[in-house]
């Protein structure tokens, strides 16, 4: 059996409006083991977020992360909504 992973989460720009903090610690269940995972886990399971992380990039541990790259214990995840320039 896999143990759940603890993860630290960082919400930069409009995220972190909506969540209503810069950061946050959680225990993800043990199926959540990569970063699609996540994604799927966070819009069932953060009301603030469903349905708005489908343009976010994320990190793990400041680099960029695709959705078939596997979180580990203690990682730090950042959630990057998309920006507009001018």
């Amino acid at each position: 059996m896999t143990a759940p992973l603890t993860i630290k989460l960082l919400y930069f720009a409009a995220l972190r409006d909506l969540v209503g903090r810069a950061e946050e610690t959680r225990m993800l269940p043990a199926e959540v083991r990569d970063v699609a995972g996540l994604r799927a886990w966070m819009d069932a399971h953060h009301e603030a977020l469903a349905g708005r992380l489908n343009s976010v990039r994320f990190a793990i541990d400041e680099t960029f992360a695709d959705d078939t790259d596997a979180l580990t214990e203690g990682a730090v995840v950042a959630l990057i909504p998309p920006v507009a320039g001018g």
